[in-house]
């Protein structure tokens, strides 16, 4: 796949719920992960031009990371496995309480675009150099926050009476991003054809919401496209997951999943399908490597089949699995 890369950065205008499983609609993500988003530019696509979702599946046009959070044009990357290693070695070996702690930087989930950088080229992050607008969650009360969590009771409305079941009576939590902040993301297109298709499902998809919810206006967002440029690391190279991945059967023979110089988290992705005519189904559930692990080599990935067709089954369903990669040096990474 040619790397033409692309930021999109998603200004929301109503508020999001990223849901995550659980007994109602009450956990939601900040982010919103690359397999969701994936999903739901496929079915923006499939209603604007008639390709066959089998071909898209089998070769893929485009590879997208997971979505990331932007609080006063300043961009933020998921942290590196081992990023803040020698960081938190220094807290640690600190004799007064030092700020950030280890348990602040345990925390962080996301650092600046500057310190990824930094990290990609091979520094070693020191502990004064962390200030609290180069980290997400900030380890300052009072600096920029990327958005508010708002939850609501709501009960369910029979579609055909009107009535009210009183025994669906659950709590729904909603995000509202603050002004200045939102999520942005990373593309790499195969040609300029998928970059315009892309963009007109992307607008579409701006329309109609993101994520759950889309039915009563949640969602909903404009987008502005920048270029980005990959810098070159220093040194031994390895790479820094920035989506979900699904490894390969080969893949995991060739050992990524067992090299020394891999490092990664799991995550278990699970749910029901969302179109309108699977939205009922559960899907396979499906483990993944999460964004910020380190991998040897550049890895490829699968987009697995976790709904089959069938006669209740309009089409099957599949969930994204590529990896979505930057490059970086082993030097900036471990203590």
């Amino acid at each position: 796949m040619t790397r033409t890369l692309k930021t999109y950065h998603l200004d929301f205008l109503s508020p999001t719920h990223p849901g995550l499983e659980s007994i109602g609609q009450e956990k939601t993500e900040e982010i919103i992960r690359s397999d969701t988003l994936w999903g739901a530019l496929m079915q923006s696509w499939m209603l604007l031009f008639d390709d066959d979702c089998e071909d898209l599946v089998s070769s893929p046009t485009f590879k997208v990371s997971s979505c990331f959070p932007f609080i006063n044009q300043r961009r933020y990357f998921p942290l590196p496995i081992g990023a803040l290693d020698n960081a938190m070695q220094q807290a640690s070996e600190e004799k007064l309480r030092s700020e950030p702690s280890v348990k602040h930087l345990k925390r962080v989930r996301f650092i600046s675009e500057e310190l990824f950088g930094r990290v990609a080229r091979g520094e070693r992050i020191q502990l004064n150099e962390v200030g609290p607008e180069d980290v997400f969650p900030s380890f300052k009360k009072d600096s920029a926050i990327l958005l508010v969590k708002a939850q609501r009771p709501r009960i369910r409305v029979n579609q055909l009476t009107g009535g009210v079941d009183e025994a669906s009576f659950f709590y729904c939590t909603d995000n509202f991003f603050n002004d200045g902040a939102g999520l942005f993301f990373l593309v790499y297109f195969a040609s300029q054809e998928a970059e315009w298709k892309f963009d007109a499902a992307l607008r579409l998809l701006g329309d109609n919401g993101l994520g759950g919810d889309r039915s009563i206006g949640k969602g909903r967002f404009t987008y502005e496209k920048k270029e980005f440029h990959v810098g070159s690391p220093n040194g031994e190279s390895v790479y820094c997951l920035l989506s979900l991945y699904r490894p390969s059967r080969e893949e995991v023979s060739s050992g990524i999943l067992t090299h020394r110089h891999s490092a990664y988290g799991l995550i278990r992705r699970s749910g029901r399908a969302a179109s309108i005519f699977t939205s009922r189904f559960r899907r396979a559930d499906t483990w993944m490597l999460t964004e910020g692990s380190i991998l040897p080599f550049d890895p490829v990935g699968t987009i697995p089949l976790v709904l089959e067709e069938s006669d209740e089954i309009p089409h099957p369903v599949y969930r994204y699995g590529l990896a979505m990669t930057i490059p970086i040096s082993r030097e900036g990474l471990g203590k």
